[in-house]
């Protein structure tokens, strides 16, 4: 048995199939949109990379093989332990944020066995449902009077380390980055683009764009005393586009450029990729990440690993 996988966390395409004299094959690479990848004279285009391996055991080979090769090639932590258990806040509360219930959560999840706490959706200004302030990353002082820094004591004091939730590559249209930047929106101009869970894709080849969300994650990452960045990307691309051409291709690059730019300025920060909407669950995206979590995602994954079995 065969198996493969793309690495690449944008627009792909696999293949597999059988000849008439019964020997099979397989293709795979990145699916560009028309006039997304243009080269001029002495240019050149490196595809992703595709991993292959053998098993003569079956799916469980193939599973072995390119889990050990994902352990020891691709997936980088910044130390030397234990996955830790989590506890994430999100189905506990939701966006009812009260630091004192929280620091009581911290509590009780301590009492339990969990060893990293992480505060999920609603901690930024304004966000008190799904349809506003995706992009506004600054703390809601109406919800944390006295700042994040007293829950986080309390959940280190506990021993456990603190995590928090971001969607950096969305804004709301009810969000003052929309109301101040409605440019920054990925797409193409003289086309309606549809909003996916009332939330739109930022640009992030735009340079004022990508240096805004590094400031932010930059700053945050800088204030608190972060372990840990659950990030989450819960919508398709739809008519991508940058300055007038398609445009997903690039949005990857800069992707993996922001990751790897707070990753070199937080070393010691885990970052989960938590993508139902990106469905990014491929080995170039755990070169920058540490785990990935999504129903949808495990779905996926074990779809790519018997594909083409």
């Amino acid at each position: 048995m065969w198996g493969f996988h793309l690495g690449w966390s944008g627009n792909h395409q696999l293949r597999a199939d059988v000849r008439s004299d019964g020997r099979r094959f397989v293709q795979a690479g990145e699916l560009l949109l028309s006039g997304e990848k243009r080269l001029q004279s002495g240019e050149e285009y490196q595809s992703p990379w595709l991993y292959a391996t053998y098993s003569n055991t079956g799916l469980n080979g193939i599973s072995e093989r390119f889990h050990a090769f994902v352990r020891a090639q691709i997936v980088k932590f910044p130390s030397n332990k234990p996955r830790p258990v989590h506890l994430n806040t999100w189905e506990g509360i939701y966006f009812d944020h009260n630091p004192e219930y929280i620091m009581q959560m911290a509590t009780e999840a301590a009492q339990m066995g969990v060893e990293r706490f992480i505060i999920d959706d609603g901690w930024f200004v304004g966000r008190t449902g799904e349809r506003a302030a995706l992009g506004d990353w600054y703390l809601d002082t109406n919800k944390y009077p006295n700042g994040l820094e007293p829950v986080i004591a309390h959940v280190n004091e506990l021993g456990m380390e603190f995590g928090l939730w971001v969607e950096p590559e969305m804004v709301s249209k009810d969000s003052n980055l929309y109301r101040q930047h409605p440019d920054w929106v990925l797409g193409l101009q003289g086309y309606h683009q549809p909003s996916g869970r009332w939330q739109y894709v930022l640009d992030l080849q735009n340079g004022e764009c990508f240096n805004y969300l590094f400031e932010r994650l930059n700053d945050l990452l800088s204030s608190y005393n972060i372990g840990y960045l659950k990030w989450d990307m819960n919508r398709e691309l739809v008519q991508p586009g940058h300055q007038g051409q398609a445009a997903v291709h690039g949005q990857t690059k800069a992707l993996y450029r922001l990751l790897d730019d707070l990753q070199a300025a937080h070393p010691n920060v885990e970052i989960e990729s938590c993508s139902s909407g990106g469905g990014r669950i491929d080995f170039e995206i755990l070169k920058r990440t540490q785990r990935f979590w999504h129903q949808t995602a495990m779905t996926l994954w074990n779809d790519r690993l018997s594909s083409a079995a």
